[in-house]
C-alpha cells in the first residue's frame, strides 16, 4: 500500500534549467596550450642569463647569451686536430708509395710482409680520412655557432623554471631563479634537460583525464562545452582534440579517473589517458582553473517553449501519450499532452500543449496512482522498498556527493 506518502514531483521550469542532456562530463584543468623547453648545446658555456623566473617573456626576447671565447677555443684545438690528422695522411700516403716501390724489388720471401704492411698502413689511411671528415664537421658547427651567441624565445610567455644545475658553479653568478614553481602547471613540452622553460600567455587548452573504458567516447574534433566549476552558466566552446596514449597511468582510485563507473565500485583498477580540448577562445580562463568539459549535444541551445526529458512521457510512441502530473490540488494525475518536435540527440519532447513550465511532473513507475499526493520535498516523498521515485541521475556530476564531484557519473 501507497496511502499516506506523497510522490516527489518536480516543477517543468526546475527540469530545463538542468543539463538533462549530459550523460558522460569530465573533469579538465586550464593549462598552456604550449610549453617550450630551451636546452643548452653540448660543450658551450652560458655567459650570461637575461631573464628570470616569473618574468614576462615576448617572442624573440633575448634569453641567454653563450660565452664566445669558450667556442674560439674549441674551434683553435679542432682546428689543430685537423691540421694534424692531415701531415699523418701524407705520411702515410708516402709510406704507401715507398713500401709498394720496395715491393717490387723485394725476394719472393718477402713479399707476403710488404703486402701486410701496406694493406695496415692503407686502412690506417681510411681511419684517418673518417677522422679528418668528423673534425671538419666539428670544425663547421663551431664556426656556425660563432655568429650565433644569443639564444631567443620563441614564444610569448612567462618563464616557469631556470634549471641551474645546467651550469657550471662558477658561471651561476648571473642566474636568478629564486622564485618557486613547484606549483606551476607542467606542459608535454617540458624536459628533463631543459635549461629554460617557458609557458605560453594568451592561449590555453584544457586537460582532462579519461579511463580506458571511455577512452571510445573522446573522438576528436568532436565539439564540447567547457563549464565553470563555480557558476554553471559560465561556458567556452571548443574542439576535442587528441589523446596522448603515451601517457597512461594505471589507477585503482575513480576519482582520479575522470569518471565513475555505473556500479559505483571506486576500487577498480583501470589506465587513464589525459586528452587535450583546443579552445575557441581562453578569454575569462584562467591558469590552473578547474573546470567541466562536456559533449556539446545542444544543452545550452534556448528553446522555446516547454521541453522535458522523453523518460517522464508514457507512451509516447502512441496516439495517446500522458505525463503525471500534480493538479491544482496537489494531487496526482494523468495528464494527456500533445507532443511537438522530438531532439533525438538530447531525447527530448517539446510538449504542444498540455503543460507549462509551472507544472510539476513525477518520473513514471508502476507503483503511482492517481489521487497520491504530490511534494517538492525529496525528504517527504513515498518509500516503498522496490523504487526509487527520482529518475534515473542524467546530470552528470552535478549531482555528485562532494567525494565524487571530480568524477563522472556514466
Amino acid at each position: 500500500q501507497t496511502s499516506g506518502y506523497a510522490v516527489y514531483v518536480t516543477k517543468i521550469s526546475d527540469l530545463t534549467d538542468q543539463a538533462s542532456g549530459v550523460s558522460n562530463r569530465y573533469a579538465g584543468v586550464v593549462e598552456p596550450q604550449e610549453t617550450v623547453s630551451v636546452e643548452l648545446e653540448s660543450g658551450r658555456t652560458v655567459k650570461e642569463v637575461k631573464v628570470k623566473t616569473g618574468d614576462q617573456v615576448k617572442k624573440g626576447q633575448l634569453l641567454f647569451e653563450y660565452d664566445l671565447s669558450s667556442i674560439q677555443e674549441s674551434l683553435e684545438e679542432t682546428q689543430l686536430d685537423l691540421d694534424r690528422l692531415k701531415n699523418e695522411a701524407s705520411s702515410l700516403t708516402e709510406q704507401i708509395a715507398t713500401l709498394e716501390k720496395e715491393k717490387k724489388q723485394a725476394t719472393q720471401d718477402n713479399q707476403l710482409s710488404y703486402t701486410i704492411e701496406i694493406e695496415t698502413n692503407k686502412m690506417n689511411l681510411k681511419k684517418n680520412e673518417y677522422s679528418q671528415k668528423s673534425k671538419q664537421a666539428e670544425i663547421d658547427k663551431l664556426q656556425s655557432a660563432t655568429g650565433n651567441t644569443e639564444v631567443r624565445s620563441s614564444i610569448d610567455g612567462v618563464i616557469q623554471k631556470i634549471d641551474t644545475s645546467k651550469l657550471a658553479s662558477d658561471d651561476n653568478s648571473s642566474v636568478d631563479d629564486s622564485g618557486d614553481d613547484s606549483d606551476s602547471p607542467s606542459g608535454d613540452g617540458s624536459s628533463g634537460n631543459a635549461f629554460i622553460t617557458i609557458l605560453s600567455t594568451g592561449a590555453y587548452r584544457i586537460k582532462g583525464t579519461v579511463n580506458e573504458m571511455n577512452v571510445q567516447n573522446i573522438i576528436e574534433g568532436d565539439p564540447v562545452i567547457i563549464r565553470s566549476r563555480v557558476d554553471s552558466s559560465q561556458t567556452w566552446k571548443g574542439t576535442m582534440g587528441t589523446i596522448d596514449r603515451e601517457s597512461a597511468t594505471s589507477s585503482s582510485n575513480n576519482s582520479n579517473s575522470g569518471m565513475m563507473d555505473s556500479s559505483g565500485d571506486s576500487q577498480t583498477s583501470t589506465s587513464t589517458y589525459p586528452f587535450y580540448v583546443n579552445l575557441d577562445s581562453s578569454d575569462g580562463l584562467m591558469l590552473g582553473q578547474h573546470v567541466y568539459i562536456e559533449m556539446d549535444e545542444g544543452q545550452d541551445t534556448q528553446k522555446v517553449g516547454v521541453w522535458i526529458s522523453e523518460a517522464y512521457i508514457v507512451d509516447a510512441d502512441t496516439g495517446s501519450p500522458y505525463v503525471w502530473a500534480a493538479d491544482k490540488n496537489g494531487k496526482l494525475e494523468k495528464r494527456s499532452v500533445i507532443l511537438g518536435q522530438h531532439d533525438e540527440e538530447l531525447g527530448e519532447y517539446e510538449i504542444a500543449d498540455g503543460l507549462t513550465k509551472d507544472d510539476s511532473i513525477a518520473f513514471p513507475s508502476d507503483v503511482l496512482e492517481e489521487g497520491m499526493a504530490t511534494t517538492t520535498n525529496i525528504d517527504e516523498a513515498m518509500d516503498t522498498g522496490t523504487v526509487d521515485m527520482q529518475p534515473v541521475d542524467e546530470l552528470g556530476a552535478d549531482n555528485l556527493d562532494s567525494e565524487d564531484a571530480d568524477a563522472i557519473e556514466d
